[in-house]
Formats: structure tokens, C-alpha cells, sequence
């Protein structure tokens, strides 16, 4: 992190120092007292369940010289600088965006969509290293607290930064814009996420549209060019995609060890392969190219960075299981991701039995029901061996448990040699349970 005194922290939050020494200096932030460094800044985040003012003291004897709060009570914590603000959580942000605009030389690629952004993160990632030095957020760190931490991990000589921005209200990806002035933004495929929320399908999109609403002089912007929507509300940008795009993904084949497809320009067209599975996958890497053409990363890199690019955690992910082979694509769960990995199964040669356990997707508002049924619709017609429904949504159909629970124990019993399984729902309804019993079983 670039260091900071307490005073530009104050000056940065429109706070102000309560107790001890302006002067004193942080080279990193924390919001957890279990992992506290020396001459940090201890963020004190109140949550629903939680608040860091609890844990000021713990944060003192981590090694927290600074703590940023909104109590008067905390100066008296002995031993830290105490800087006072109206909303730490707000605060956060506000010093986010003061610490990327210190940026000398790094670059920030923002990904925004629906589907597909940490997997894109990584693929991004994966190239730009192989050439430059650069970082990431970690796991799906999106959010008003995810993008700051990311952003204050940025080392003052790394070229470049890959930050992923979420949303589940409107309003979000805006804020979150702002905070990080992206010199790249992304959009990857946009579906029937958090509808509750958004209301349609256009919703989301105008939500994802305001990744360019910080979006630095210069910047450039990368859209999913299959989805006509996306290309009406930004029309200037670069378009990548399976269709009439500037970059196309052509001959994508998909196999249990990974996605192979040529990419096509208007001066290119080259060979690819990516260890991640399925055909959307492709495209995102579409991104990846793209981006480390302009970074100046040469093809070879690029090839290898795609080739030994890391597969997120329960997103496609492949697991081999004693016998049994399993896709856990389980990390979250909508429409147009729960179609896309049910096409990916379908078209995968397998010689024994296909199987897919499908967990309710959980934020649809109204669209609920419709949703729903259009996936035992497409289910039905796809031919699997079996499918098992989990959660109230899925009530209706034959095959049918009330919670992945109830579901595990019943769907491990069932399984046989050769099976290829895959697994996917809602984060909430932690479909994970289910693997965990397979894994008990078979191995």
C-alpha cells in the first residue's frame, strides 16, 4: 500500500483526529482484527451482527497505530490515533478514491455483469502477469467494502490492478466507479440478477452500463456484443462475443479439461485454450486478449497466461470425486448462468451417466416462478439422466428436496461409477452441502 499519515487519512474522510499523533504513518488497512499487521489502519465497520468498535483494543495490540471510527469512545483506546468520521463504512470509501487518485503508474481494470467477472478477473490477471507486475481482488471482494481493500493493496510499482465490481441494488456499480476511476472497464454477460431489485432485465443492464461513469479521460470500455441492449446504451465501445463482435470467439469446443476456441479479428485469428469449462468462458477470455494486446503483452504470454489461468472456486469447477466426476458451478446461481451451464453439460462427451442437481435461484422478484420453470423446461428437454430440484422454488417438480441438507445424504446414496454430476443454485441455499456428502461417501 502507498503509506499514509493519519492526517491525510482525516483530510481524505472529511474526518477528524481525535486522539494522538497526526503524524503517525500506516502502510496497510484492516477490517479484521485476526489478521492484523504492524502500522496498519484498523477500519472499525459496523455490521448487522457485529461492530469493530468492539475490537479496537485487539486491534491496538495487533499492531493498529491508526483506527478510523465513529465513536467518541474510542479515544480512549490507549495507543492508537483515533480518527473520527460519520459513517466508517462511507469513510472507507471516500479514502479509497483518495489513495487511487495517488495512482503514479497503475492502471485499473474495473469488470463489471452479471456472469463471469471473477472468472474474467483471473483470466485477465493470468495474461498481464505474465509480462507485468500487478494484483487482484481477492476472492469476490465487489463491494463498498471488497473495492477499497483491493484498491489499498496497491503496491506504488505495479503496472496494473484488476478489481471486480458488483451490485445487488441500483446505484452500486456508480458508487463503486467513482471510488475506483477505471482506466479499462468491463462488462461481461448481463442476466436476471437480483431482480427483486431491478425490476427487468433492462435494469440490470443501465446498473452495469455505469461501470463508465468514473471512468478515467482515455479509458476504454469492453462490452459483451451479444447482448443488444448493452451495445444501444454503449455504443462507442470495443465488442467481444460469439456473434457480429471485434473480437469473436469461433470453433469453441469444451471437454472436462478445459475450453479450446480460435479468436477472430478484423487482423487476426488465432488458437486459444483455457482450463475453465464451457463456451462463456471462451468469451471472457476474449477480454483477457483484448486487454493484453493493449498492455503490450505479445501473443506467446498471452497464450500461456490464458493456458495456466486459475478456475475460481465453485464456478465451473471440476473435481474428481473416487468414481464420480462432479462440476460445482454452485458459487451463485440466475438464469442466464444456470442455461449456460446446463448447455455445457449437455454438450460435453461423456460415456456414462449426466446428472444435475440445480438449487433455487434466490433475488428474482416477481420473475420468480416464470424463471423457474423455464429451467425444468430447458432441463427436461436436454435429455440428463437425472435431475434433482432443491429449495421452495423447485417445489413443483418430481425430483424435489426442501434444502440442500435434506438433499445431500439422498443424491450421494443414488450415485454410480462413471457418473458426471453437476451442481449449481443460489449462494444461500449451499449447494455445497451436497458435494460434501458425495465427497464423504466416495472418498
Amino acid at each position: 500500500m502507498i503509506p499514509l499519515t493519519a492526517q491525510q487519512i482525516a483530510d481524505a474522510t472529511a474526518g477528524r483526529i481525535v486522539c494522538g499523533d497526526a503524524k503517525a504513518r500506516i502502510t496497510c488497512v484492516c477490517t479484521d482484527t485476526r489478521a492484523m499487521k504492524p502500522d496498519s489502519l484498523f477500519i472499525a465497520i459496523k455490521g448487522d451482527t457485529f461492530d469493530g468498535h468492539d475490537k479496537l483494543s485487539d486491534a491496538a495490540a495487533g499492531g493498529s497505530r491508526v483506527a478510523l471510527v465513529h465513536s467518541q469512545d474510542a479515544k480512549n483506546i490507549i495507543g492508537m490515533t483515533c480518527v473520527l468520521v460519520d459513517d466508517t463504512r462511507l469513510a472507507m470509501g471516500r479514502l479509497a478514491r483518495f489513495v487511487r487518485e495517488q495512482f503514479a503508474r497503475t492502471k485499473v481494470i474495473a469488470v463489471a455483469g452479471s456472469n463471469g467477472k471473477t472468472g474474467t478477473k483471473h483470466l485477465i490477471h493470468s495474461v498481464l502477469t505474465t509480462a507485468l507486475k500487478g494484483s487482484m481482488s481477492p476472492k469476490s471482494f465487489n463491494n463498498d467494502i471488497g473495492v477499497p481493500l483491493t484498491l489499498f493493496g496497491v503496491e506504488a510499482d505495479d503496472d496494473f490492478v484488476v478489481v471486480e465490481v458488483g451490485t445487488n441494488h441500483p446505484g452500486e456499480v456508480a458508487h463503486l466507479s467513482r471510488m475506483c476511476q477505471p482506466d479499462v472497464a468491463v462488462i461481461t454477460s448481463i442476466g436476471e440478477e437480483h431482480m427483486a431489485f431491478f425490476k427487468s432485465l433492462d435494469g440490470v443492464r443501465r446498473e452495469n452500463a455505469d461501470i463508465v461513469i468514473g471512468l478515467r479521460e482515455g479509458g476504454r470500455v469492453l462490452i459483451n456484443g451479444d447482448d443488444a441492449g448493452l451495445r444501444a446504451l454503449l455504443p462507442a465501445s470495443m465488442t467481444f462475443g460469439v456473434g457480429n463482435c471485434d473480437i469473436i470467439a469461433k470453433n469453441v469446443r469444451t471437454t472436462l479439461d478445459g475450453t479450446t476456441f480460435f479468436a477472430q479479428s478484423s487482423d487476426s485469428n488465432h488458437p486459444y485454450q483455457i482450463p475453465q469449462i464451457g463456451q462463456h468462458h471462451a468469451t471472457n477470455a476474449l477480454v483477457a486478449i483484448a486487454i493484453g494486446h493493449q498492455f503490450g503483452v505479445r501473443d506467446d504470454n498471452i497464450r500461456r497466461g490464458l493456458l495456466n489461468a486459475s478456475v475460481p472456486e465453485m464456478r465451473m469447477e471440476k473435481r474428481v470425486v473416487g468414481a464420480i466426476t462432479l462440476i460445482n458451478d454452485a458459487y451463485n446461481a440466475n438464469p442466464t448462468s444456470v442455461r449456460a451451464a446446463l448447455q455445457t453439460l449437455s454438450e460435453i462427451d461423456w460415456p456414462g451417466r449426466k446428472i444435475v442437481v440445480l438449487g433455487e435461484m434466490r433475488e428474482l422478484g416477481d420473475s420468480s416462478p416464470a424463471a423457474h420453470e423455464s429451467i425444468t423446461q430447458l432441463v427436461g428437454s436436454l435429455g440428463f439422466a437425472s435431475a434433482i430440484f432443491v429449495g421452495d422454488a423447485y417445489r413443483a417438480t418430481p425430483h424435489w428436496f426442501a434444502t440442500s441438507s435434506d438433499a445431500a445424504a439422498p443424491i450421494a446414496g443414488q450415485l454410480v461409477a462413471g457418473d458426471l454430476l453437476l451442481i449449481k443454485g443460489s449462494r444461500s441455499i449451499k449447494m455445497e452441502n451436497i458435494e460434501k456428502a458425495i465427497v464423504a461417501r466416495f472418498e
